[in-house]
């Protein structure tokens, strides 16, 4: 993991990820060692140079057991990054169903526009994944919202050419 941090993020990333066990094993997701770091009550708050937390990490790497896990112990679903990016916006964005279910399940903000205005279905649609958009649509997401360039999630789902989107969309009364 350190070899792939340090090639992707760089020297400094990789630093704050070595100081910080619990975004480590969520990262991973392994379990034992995010249930060693409960008990221990190891900070579940701290984040990186970015502002992403283990919540963050686990979200972008769908790391649901070790997610499950801290949202059990009462870690907070709604931090946000320094691009007021939230742990729901990746899951969405990186098309993990499951965890972007748990994240709901746990009162995640369905709605939390980042800097450019996008919402986890506007990047969900952007991308493509059916499955989350279906989700987030029963899950009570507003279709309606435009971003900071007056795009909806309709417009973003046809920029990525994803029929069963535009169809979930305009079956959800996007425009």
């Amino acid at each position: 993991l350190a070899s792939f941090l340090f090639s992707t993020f760089g020297a400094a990333q990789t630093n704050i990820f070595a100081e910080d066990p619990l975004i480590v094993a969520v990262y991973e997701n392994r379990t034992d060692k995010v249930r060693e770091l409960i008990i221990r009550q190891h900070p579940m708050a701290r984040t990186d140079t970015e502002g992403r937390t283990a919540m963050i990490w686990g979200a972008i790497q769908g790391s649901y057991e070790a997610l499950e896990m801290i949202l059990e112990a009462d870690a907070q679903t709604n931090l946000i990054d320094e691009i007021d990016n939230s742990a729901l916006y990746y899951a969405a964005n990186n098309g993990h169903d499951e965890v972007v279910q748990l994240l709901l399940s746990y009162k995640a903000n369905i709605n939390r526009e980042n800097r450019d205005g996008r919402t986890p279905l506007m990047a969900a649609a952007n991308q493509g994944h059916a499955r989350v958009v279906a989700a987030l649509i029963a899950g009570g997401a507003d279709v309606g919202v435009s971003d900071f360039t007056g795009r909806t999630a309709l417009d973003l789902a046809r920029e990525g050419r994803s029929r069963k989107v535009v169809q979930l969309l305009e079956q959800a009364g996007g425009r």
